[in-house]
């Protein structure tokens, strides 16, 4: 028999969270889902913000089509960390449109803003839209290896580039660091690329290149320039009291 969607999105949750060391916890459309900060859903989606403003309204809709501004089919959420930290899934329909909003709210009340995480993005707009939610995935995983892999070959003396910079070896691995609001945040570095993973599982690569010494960044870069060195940083290596860093800047900075 084939799956309703509900059963899909759940399907998926199941398997994504434990790739993110996550467990959630979903609300049955009957008992109240309580987050740790006594959060109740979808009773308090009534003073929930969405995008930092009360101006949009949202809340539980499960066919999709009430009468707010975000429509909520599905709600999860995961308390398993440390102090008041937590992870809520919204998954709408916005003018019809499917959304999937997160709160790592701590105070001052929910406030969902649009997941950056692609792959829960891309599975409820799979899953919204009548597409396998796995099969998607796996094409997705193929494009971004290929667009990398196309990266990592390419020309490495254009555009200003003189080569990949070399991390510090005492630098390369895995990194942790705290935020202001408690938030982790993970930077893995190689031989020449940085890594980095907010909570949500959303990450972002940045590839390190050496700057020729008379390469002049445009005032005004064209888009085509703008596009594809959206992932180009410089890198420069310097030591302090003994100790190797670097720095990293974007490439038209």
């Amino acid at each position: 028999m084939e799956q309703s969607k509900d059963d899909q999105l759940e399907s998926f949750i199941n398997q994504w969270a434990p790739t993110m060391s996550q467990a959630y916890t979903k609300y049955n459309g009957k008992i109240a889902l309580k987050t740790k900060l006594d959060v109740k859903y979808p009773k308090n989606f009534a003073q929930a913000k969405v995008n930092g403003s009360t101006s949009a309204s949202i809340g539980w809709a499960p066919s999709g089509k009430g009468k707010y501004d975000y429509n909520v089919v599905a709600i999860y959420n995961d308390d398993d960390f440390a102090g008041a930290k937590h992870i809520t899934y919204a998954f709408a329909f916005h003018d019809g449109q499917p959304v999937a909003l997160v709160d790592q709210a701590t105070n001052g009340g929910p406030d969902f803003y649009p997941t950056q995480n692609a792959s829960v993005r891309d599975a409820f707009d799979r899953i919204a839209n009548g597409t396998s939610a796995t099969s998607g995935s796996t094409s997705t995983s193929a494009n971004s290896s290929s667009s990398a892999s196309s990266s990592a070959t390419s020309d490495l003396t254009s555009d200003g580039r003189n080569g990949y910079f070399a991390t510090p070896s005492a630098t390369r691995g895995t990194w942790y660091f705290v935020n202001d609001n408690q938030s982790v945040t993970k930077v893995t570095i190689t031989d020449h690329e940085l890594t980095t993973t907010i909570e949500d599982g959303s990450s972002s690569t940045t590839v390190l290149y050496n700057r020729q010494s008379d390469y002049q960044i445009p005032q005004n870069p064209s888009q085509d320039l703008q596009f594809k060195s959206m992932d180009w940083s410089e890198g420069n290596a310097f030591t302090h009291n003994g100790i190797q860093y670097f720095s990293v800047r974007s490439w038209l900075q």
